[in-house]
């Protein structure tokens, strides 16, 4: 009796469960056709991204990042401070002190701010940026004649210390407005408290703003006395040129009869030139460097306040600065969303103040545009090759089970395989997340060194992008000799030349206009 045999004998079970590996190598095997789709692909994603941060639209989405990589261990566990000679010393009145010193008393106790503020200046610093309101309270408006605490503020300024104070909280009929202009016409600087917060977090510090951190650089770069280690780099020098910030506000407050008007004006950039092109190019801003707020460098400048024989002051061993910063960090009304988790406001003026002596500036949006593309190319091939291989592992199978009678499925190793293919297809939707998971991780590494990027969008855009190849696999498009690689790839996805190039052309044009 005859038996029939197989054409083809069935290989075996090892080599079927590695078969889908096997053709990693082929799937990923790009033709020039693939090449130009992930470089059309790509640059729609680069110029759509581009386009969308020139309208703002997209920092929900880095304020979101940032906060996510704010849970994460700190970015600087150790190495050097790269802004040792620019990081003033801060003084800060903390909860212990709130309910020690000023017996949890707001307004602050203004006897209590005069000995503060007293004993801060016998410690030689030649700069003295207050983050406090030190206007006159509701019950000092009535009172005849100068407070003690602005005697003191205008003979700290007559020897010669610079004093910058931030524009009180706006006043019923403008009643500090008569203050704010004595105070400028004793030598005192005033200057905006405000910070810029984007979405919920703090990323970004100003440059040609009169807020406190600006001003007290300028006023301490611009003094003789100043440490002579401390050079203004050459970056910041060419920013900065022709700005005068300290007198800034002093300006607005001899010609305006408005608080209101000159709270907003004091946040407005001082440009000259083109002020379009500067708001384009960002140059009223620059990224806050991560190292400025790093807790391991700001932590040992920063000394509470404390009774000193019955009258507030600081220790004798707090850090000796030529700049100093004073405040108050008890309240968590005055907290932001940082790189370095939540922040207080004080310690963001004195980390942008550091910030400004380190130099950071925007990366170009054109060197962007182009590394979105290189690098949308390479996750295209990634995520192309991947379906790929998914792809042709289930064909394989599909075929295999139409030629054969259905109940070799329950034979154990047609079942691996089966569910071998399905794992394949759950980590080929697992990779654009782990990807992004490593992404961010790296990007921690540029954040470090004043540059933060958004991988995100690229990332999930390339992969929904490489899923148009998916059904190369079961239906592969056949080349036909003679025609160019564009006239292929319009024969073979229409809807990538017809609608993603020209879409792509559009929306560069959008945002470089």
């Amino acid at each position: 009796m005859e038996t029939s045999q197989p054409d083809h004998p069935r290989p075996p079970l090892r080599r079927r469960l590695l078969w889908p590996f096997s053709q990693l190598g082929s799937a990923f095997k790009l033709t020039g056709t693939h090449l130009l789709h992930h470089v059309i692909g790509a640059s729609l994603i680069a110029s759509l991204m581009l386009a969308l941060e020139g309208f703002h639209v997209l920092e929900w989405l880095d304020a979101a990042m940032l906060r996510a990589s704010a849970e994460q261990a700190p970015l600087l566990h150790k190495g050097r401070d790269p802004g040792a000679a620019y990081r003033p010393g801060i003084i800060e009145i903390d909860q212990p002190a709130f309910e020690q010193v000023f017996d949890e008393r707001e307004p602050l106790e203004r006897t209590r701010l005069e000995q503060l503020l007293a004993s801060v200046a016998q410690r030689g610093a030649r700069v003295l940026a207050i983050d406090l309101d030190l206007a006159p309270a509701v019950y000092e408006q009535h009172k005849a004649g100068e407070r003690p605490l602005d005697r003191l503020l205008d003979r700290l300024a007559a020897d010669g210390r610079q004093l910058v104070l931030i524009l009180p909280e706006q006043s019923d009929q403008n009643a500090n407005l008569p203050w704010i202009r004595a105070r400028c016409a004793a030598g005192v600087h005033f200057a905006s408290p405000q910070i810029r917060e984007r979405m919920g977090a703090v990323t970004r510090i100003e440059l040609k703003s009169p807020v406190l951190a600006a001003v007290a650089f300028e006023l301490a770069h611009g003094m003789r006395q100043q440490e002579q280690n401390q050079p203004m780099p050459a970056a910041l020098s060419e920013q900065k040129e022709g700005y005068r910030l300290a007198g800034r506000v002093c300006q607005l407050a001899r010609r305006t009869g408005s608080e209101k008007e000159l709270a907003r004006w004091a946040f407005e950039p001082v440009i000259h030139g083109d002020a379009k092109d500067a708001a384009e190019q960002n140059a009223v801003t620059a990224p806050f460097h991560p190292t400025a707020m790093a807790p391991a460098f700001l932590d040992p400048t920063r000394a509470g306040v404390r009774l000193v024989d019955g009258k507030a002051g600081v220790a004798q061993d707090a850090p000796r600065k030529q700049v100093l910063f004073i405040g108050a960090s008890y309240d968590v009304r005055d907290r932001y969303t940082t790189a370095e988790g939540e922040q207080a406001g004080l310690h963001l003026h004195a980390a942008a103040y550091t910030s400004l002596g380190i130099g950071t500036a925007d990366v170009n949006k054109y060197v962007v545009f182009a590394a979105d593309i290189v690098i949308g190319v390479l996750l295209g091939c990634l995520f192309g090759g991947l379906w790929t291989l998914y792809g042709r592992a289930e064909l394989a199978i599909d075929e295999r089970m139409a030629d054969h009678d259905f109940s070799r499925l329950h034979r154990m190793g047609t079942l691996l395989e089966f569910y071998g293919i399905r794992l394949i297809l759950v980590l080929v939707w697992a990779s654009p997340f782990a990807i992004g998971a490593l992404a961010i991780y790296l990007s921690r590494g540029l954040l470090e060194q004043g540059w933060w990027v958004n991988p995100g969008p690229l990332i999930a855009g390339m992969f929904l992008h490489a899923m148009s190849l998916r059904d190369e696999a079961h239906h592969p498009h056949k080349e036909v000799p003679g025609l160019s690689v564009w006239a292929q790839l319009r024969r073979t996805h229409p809807g990538i030349v017809l609608v993603q190039a020209p879409l792509a052309v559009l929306l560069l044009v959008v945002a470089v206009i």
